[in-house]
């Protein structure tokens, strides 16, 4: 599928974000991320069960990181396939692969919400924070079900709700007494927040044929730097970002922000690295 294509179909505007402005962004700030997200990715990786042999579906895959870990998990017998819509993202990706000479990785530039997968492929399909963004989620998982293997299993994490996650949270309201609350959202909006309500996730799953859903709240520790460098990530990532591309302040204002946020986040910085606590729901399904 060409992104022309994905540009043409349900979920167009997250194409055109994901490829003008988020993308471009997780490239430049890949390693960070990587670095952020570790405690993530391996709690991903302990509740998905990934065995030897076994063919796996990595949604939103990104720069690459999950798929990788995952593909040491299968080894070189298995195989793991990494979809995502944002071009930029599967170039790195793609070249991290190409550095290590791996033979059991694939990448396909995709709208899994559409894609034609084919029938009983993958032992697992498995997400690290990229199943949130569907225009038609029980479309989405039902897609992604028939591509699945009798016995498969269903296993990623997604965002808990925003009060939850003070990473976000704090500089978001510092944000929004600078600059106003931001422009309200339908609700479930595709975004990092769709599913952080559980009945609705819950209720998206069973539509789309999926049993036995299992959603528990993890609380983990995002690993940070320092404080002015972590003001700087709110202010290009996430929320908090969101609402300053849709106000455009000036650059004091810009600056008055990062150095309130930074100010907000000094009781969490450590020795050698910040723990900053959030939430996330580990999701699993048959």
């Amino acid at each position: 599928m060409s992104e022309s294509e994905i540009a043409a179909g349900p979920n167009a505007a997250q194409s055109d974000y994901w490829n003008q402005v988020a993308g471009p962004k997780w490239v430049r700030l890949a390693d960070s991320m990587d670095a952020r997200l570790a405690p993530i990715l391996d709690l991903l990786l302990a509740r998905a069960g990934t065995q030897p042999d076994e063919h796996v579906l990595d949604i939103g895959c990104g720069a690459g990181t999950s798929t990788l870990a995952l593909a040491g998990q299968v080894g070189a017998s298995g195989r793991v396939v990494g979809i995502d819509i944002s071009a930029p993202m599967l170039t790195r990706a793609r070249q991290r692969v190409a550095d290590r000479a791996l033979t059991n990785i694939s990448f396909l530039e995709a709208d899994a919400q559409t894609h034609n997968f084919g029938p009983d492929l993958f032992d697992r399909v498995v997400s690290r924070f990229g199943v949130m963004f569907f225009a038609d989620p029980a479309a989405a998982f039902r897609n992604l079900r028939g591509a699945m293997r009798p016995g498969g299993r269903l296993c990623f994490v997604c965002w808990a709700p925003l009060a939850d996650n003070p990473h976000w949270q704090i500089p978001l309201e510092i944000a929004a007494r600078h600059l106003g609350p931001p422009t309200p959202q339908p609700p479930h909006a595709p975004g990092p927040m769709a599913f952080s309500d559980q009945a609705y996730l819950r209720g998206i799953l069973e539509e789309a044929g999926f049993r036995n859903p299992r959603i528990t709240m993890e609380n983990v520790s995002l690993i940070g730097t320092t404080p002015e460098e972590e003001a700087a990530l709110a202010c290009v990532m996430g929320p908090t970002a969101r609402l300053i591309e849709e106000r455009t302040p000036p650059e004091p204002v810009h600056e008055a922000l990062r150095r309130e946020i930074a100010e907000a986040f000094r009781p969490f910085a450590g020795a050698e690295e910040m723990k900053l606590p959030a939430a996330v729901y580990a999701v699993s399904a048959e």
